[in-house]
């Protein structure tokens, strides 16, 4: 079952019966430690929703390295297009980060954007997903 507002959801697997046929018993496994706060956390989520009828903002912060993985995807997207590294950092970082501020740390900021893009890209994508990459360390 999935239960989503559109911005946030959560998810429930039916192991035994259907939804579908009436009301089901909840069970909830919580072993190992691997894991445990999400666990934790999507136990929360869901007494929220019984709770409150709706999913609790509160128990959905914004995960913190978003805004990292924006620029990462900008840069990409400027190399991939044969855009100049100035002309990226312009757009992400505005006018005087690319020309003023260029030596002054801006142009290394642009190679790690770049360099770590292109390790997501190779693979590394999937450590976001959970799961490991193959071959090379990834990301």
């Amino acid at each position: 079952m999935l239960f989503s507002d559109g911005l946030r959801h959560l998810q429930l697997m039916v192991t035994v019966g259907s939804v579908l046929e009436g009301p089901v018993c909840l069970r909830y496994l919580l072993s190992g430690r691997r894991h445990m706060e999400a666990k934790v956390l999507a136990l929360q989520r869901l007494c929220g929703l019984c709770r409150l009828g709706r999913l609790p903002r509160g128990l959905f912060p914004p995960e913190r390295r978003a805004s990292r993985w924006a620029m990462m995807l900008r840069a990409w997207d400027g190399e991939m297009a044969g855009v100049s590294r100035r002309q990226v950092a312009a757009a992400i970082f505005g006018e005087t980060a690319a020309h003023e501020l260029w030596e002054s740390g801006y142009r290394s900021r642009m190679q790690r954007l770049v360099r770590e893009a292109e390790e997501m890209v190779s693979g590394g994508y999937l450590r976001l997903l959970g799961r490991e990459t193959e071959g090379k360390g990834g990301f």
